[in-house]
């Protein structure tokens, strides 16, 4: 259980749910106690996430899923339902890897937003994640979304020295014609691997040129706060 965001769910107030565990090891995720099982976090069950949500429908608007990589949890389609079944929409950011989770999720209509996450151009995906993904199942992500009714967005995140601008430009042209993008900002000093820890990060004006130079592929294209 984390805070509430009126930003990952656009337009709408919601509680984020973390999910620990991620098939991906890339060098500047911020996340190295949802990868690392050497480090405890407190389970919730299902029952008490209901409990602590129905006295705050009133106000909220649903749930954000983020991680680690919730698609890899065998449970995860019993959650949804039972947040269908209370009336509570959900949101989950994903990275991609998953391409039957992600159909089986849409094709019951248990999720109301999709946020995806790719880290890196299909041509450098595997030396990004340090994982043997196969780049046709990120394509099957891709496709699976993009053809959904469900609204949805794609998120990058440019690191000097690993995801460049002119990788971000790669990512853009493969996602061309999707409708939203969302800049994620780099924190070198939460990363999982610590030779990138106090690395040097994109001027804010840097950012606002990738920005722009992504914007002629989708819909629309956002700095991350």
């Amino acid at each position: 259980m984390n805070r509430l965001s009126l930003v990952d769910f656009p337009g709408k107030l919601c509680m984020n749910l973390i999910v620990p565990g991620c098939n991906y090891r890339c060098a500047f995720c911020p996340h190295e106690q949802l990868i690392h099982h050497h480090i405890p976090m407190p389970k919730i069950g299902v029952d008490e996430i209901v409990k602590l949500l129905r006295p705050r429908m009133g106000f909220l608007d649903g749930v954000s899923l983020d991680g680690g990589e919730p698609f890899l949890h065998r449970g995860l389609g019993s959650f949804l339902s039972e947040m269908r079944f209370q009336g509570i929409k959900v949101r989950i950011k994903t990275n991609a890897s998953r391409p039957r989770a992600i159909q089986y999720v849409l094709d019951k209509r248990l999720v109301d937003y999709l946020s995806v996450f790719i880290p890196g151009p299909l041509s450098k995906y595997r030396d990004i994640v340090n994982y043997r993904v196969d780049p046709n199942d990120v394509r099957r992500s891709i496709q699976i979304v993009r053809k959904s009714n469900v609204p949805y967005e794609f998120r990058v995140k440019p690191v000097p020295g690993i995801v460049e601008q002119e990788d971000i430009l790669e990512i853009a042209n493969t996602l061309s014609g999707s409708r939203r993008l969302v800049i994620e900002r780099f924190d070198p000093t939460r990363v999982l691997d610590p030779m990138v820890c106090g690395s040097e990060v994109f001027s804010r004006s840097e950012l606002e040129d990738i920005r722009d130079s992504a914007s002629q592929y989708f819909g629309e294209v956002f700095l991350s706060s």
